[in-house]
């Protein structure tokens, strides 16, 4: 049996179609339904499938009036308004969807990001007390710590009942302040407590995505450590050749090497234990190339001031030579430290100058009291080839004249010294 499709009668038209059908051409009309699929069930045409039923007995066919005409098909046209769905009904103006505000997150002590919260909307709150939007457990904060709200183009932070205050970046917050602080390219640095958090804004812009060492080819990554070892290990063995012997020189060579190999797996593991201890990474490679271009450049540093001082006849050159060296070790202690806090960029930058002034003071304290002097060297003791030399020699005459200034310094050294034995003598014979 074929399916039927019923039709829906025009609008405005007469039914001329009889109340009921021949026997066989339909189904029986079901029950309406009122459950929710029922409801949601899309107008349109109504297909039945054929199902196998036992043949029923011959019946004589029932009289059909003369003014009854068969069921006509609905026209494609009125099918089609029939298949769309209805518009659905809308009570008031539809809510618009709005993306977070901004977003929080919450640092630990080397500046990685452990917990990030959402925020819906303004005002924003930070405390203890459960009702607030970030809920922090420090017992330094206080339980409605810190409000945020957003202006046209600055936020407000507004502290609230607290004793400790709150950090806005650089700036510090008395309790019961209230500070408009502009937006700007940067997040916004909180620091709550002991709490360490960053506010960003949808309108600023990310930072560049940074370059995963493991990411890098191999020989890309060991290229730089490999030249800067070859660089290290020829200028030690060069500087072992000028001051050996050549008969030890093959075991000072050895030797030279053997300590320079074992010396750096030493200061390199020491901190690259520091790093996984603080950091959970070990950033061995890290260690390494700081320590083989701060080697490198000790050796530049301890060797090019002897040089210029002997090529140009400046002889402070060589006698202030312990500042570079100072202000290598601390350029290579600030990459040290940044390995095991990668977060405190300033502090870091304030401990390695602090080290080298603190350095550079007490050797000059220590010259002037051992030799009266701020500079190093008494005398210029570094000699090197003369094709070297640049600064046009100086006559012997005018040599010895310019000694001239010297004598009354001498003289008034050596009645110092005679005074002092005669004092020394005099308490002897006492």
């Amino acid at each position: 049996m074929d399916p039927l499709i019923i039709g829906v009668p025009k609008p405005g038209r007469a039914d001329d179609a009889p109340d009921t059908v021949p026997d066989g051409l339909a189904e029986p009309l079901l029950e309406p339904r009122t459950d929710s699929k029922a409801n949601n069930a899309v107008a349109g045409p109504v297909e039945f499938a054929a199902v196998d039923r036992p043949a029923a007995p011959a019946l004589a066919p029932a009289p059909v009036a003369e003014t009854a005409k068969p069921v006509e098909a609905a026209e494609p046209a009125e099918l089609a308004e029939l298949a769309e769905p209805a518009e659905p009904i809308v009570h008031g103006e539809p809510a618009e969807s709005t993306g977070p505000v901004a977003l929080v997150e919450l640092l630990d002590r080397d500046g990685q990001v452990r917990q990030t919260t959402v925020v819906p909307a303004w005002p924003l709150r930070i405390g203890r007390a459960l009702d607030n939007h970030i809920v922090l457990s420090d017992p330094h904060v206080a339980p409605t710590h810190l409000s945020i709200e957003r202006g046209e183009h600055a936020l407000e932070f507004v502290v609230g009942a607290t004793r400790n205050g709150a950090q806005i970046g650089s700036k510090r917050l008395r309790p019961g302040d209230a500070n408009l602080l502009p937006v700007g390219p940067d997040p916004f640095e909180l620091t709550i407590g002991r709490t360490r958090l960053r506010l960003r804004l949808p309108d600023q812009p990310l930072p560049a995505e940074l370059p995963l060492a493991s990411a890098a080819p191999l020989l890309q990554r060991l290229r730089p450590i490999v030249i800067a070892a070859l660089v290290l290990l020829l200028a030690l063995v060069f500087g072992t050749y000028l001051d050996t012997d050549p008969d030890g020189l093959g075991r000072a060579v050895g030797s030279m090497l053997l300590a320079a190999i074992v010396g750096a797996a030493i200061w390199c593991s020491a901190w690259a234990l520091l790093s996984k201890t603080f950091t959970r990474q070990a950033h061995f490679g890290w260690h390494l190339r700081v320590f083989l271009f701060a080697s490198i450049a000790l050796l530049v540093v301890g060797t090019l001031p002897a040089l210029l001082a002997f090529s140009l006849s400046w002889p402070w050159l060589s006698d202030f030579a312990f500042v570079g060296i100072y202000v290598v070790g601390a350029a290579a202690l600030y990459f040290h430290l940044l390995a095991v806090e990668p977060a405190k960029h300033r502090i870091l930058r304030w401990v390695a100058a602090t080290g080298a002034v603190v350095g550079i003071g007490l050797t000059l304290w220590f010259n002037q009291q051992r030799g009266d002097q701020l500079g190093d060297e008494l005398y210029m003791n570094h000699l090197f080839p003369p094709v070297v030399r640049l600064a046009r020699p100086v006559p012997a005459d005018r040599f010895v004249d310019g000694l001239t200034s010297l004598k009354a310094t001498l003289d008034k050294k050596a009645k110092d010294t005679s005074g002092a034995e005669e004092a020394g003598a005099r308490g002897d014979d006492e």
